[in-house]
């Protein structure tokens, strides 16, 4: 099995960092580029995880091509980056586990 890589679509000072530690950036500034570069990454079977920054997230632009994508690519991960703009909130470990797990 080939290896995977980690995409990352957000502002270009959070690609910029990202691109430090070596992942892929796609760098955009309005919910119409996060969308294309959204679905410019469903046809890529080298991608296994995508981030998406949080202020781009759920808009409906993006939040649409981010429905395509999973309903797509069942064997990658699409999320939510959180951002210095909208940071991310606290996050009940457990409860999503066991909804992973199909038990919660």
């Amino acid at each position: 099995m080939p290896a995977k890589h980690v995409a990352i679509v957000a502002d270009p000072y959070t690609v910029y960092a990202f691109r430090l530690l070596g992942f892929e950036g796609h760098a955009v500034s309005s919910p119409e580029e996060a969308r294309r570069a959204v679905e410019s990454l469903i046809p890529r079977e080298d991608v296994g995880l995508v981030l998406v920054a949080s202020e781009y997230f759920s808009e409906p632009l993006v939040a649409e091509a981010i429905e395509q994508f999973k309903s797509t690519r069942l064997d990658a991960i699409i999320a939510r980056l959180p951002t210095i703009r909208e940071p991310g909130k606290p996050m009940d470990v457990q409860r999503e586990l066991l909804r992973a797990l199909g038990m919660g």
